[in-house]
């Protein structure tokens, strides 16, 4: 945990200070191409046609009204993915109250699980923060070419 803490502090230091050097420049916030986010690996950098990406895109605009962009999730820290050892930082720093921690698709599957208490938010986003698990329910196409026979969830974490 004290390699991945010091991870993500650097990435969100390094991500301000980038911030703030392109915001006194009086340009728009992007991210250069190849800049380095820390990870345990080493870093990630990710590398755009356009030269760099622009932070005011749709990708990082709110979705509406639960506090989530897609970045909330996608970071480029992490390979504009999740890491459960990032999403375990989140939680721990935040207490679960992070706006990645939703019961609509952020938590288990037991929707009877209630989020009011630490030990409540820790036992109803377990997969999450275990495996970095985002369940979205959506229907099977209509033109699809397969279909759900059975569903089968044998994974009840505690």
């Amino acid at each position: 945990m004290r390699v991945a803490t010091i991870c993500f502090l650097s990435a969100i230091l390094i991500a301000i200070a980038t911030a703030v050097v392109f915001a006194e420049h009086g340009e728009n916030l992007k991210i250069p191409n190849l800049f380095p986010f820390p990870d345990s690996s080493g870093v990630v950098e990710t590398f755009s046609s356009n030269g760099s990406i622009d932070l005011s895109n749709p990708f990082f605009q709110s979705l509406g009204t639960n506090g989530r962009a897609c970045v909330s999730c996608h970071l480029p820290d992490q390979g504009w993915s999740i890491a459960a050892d990032r999403v375990q930082l989140r939680f721990h720093l935040t207490a679960g109250k992070d706006p990645i921690f939703r019961t609509n698709d952020g938590s288990n599957c037991d929707h009877n699980i209630d989020t009011s208490t630490l030990a409540g938010r820790r036992q109803a986003y377990s997969l999450l923060t275990s495996r970095g698990l985002i369940r979205i329910a959506i229907d099977v196409p209509a033109a699809a070419e397969f279909e759900v026979a059975d569903v089968n969830n044998p994974i009840r974490v505690q």
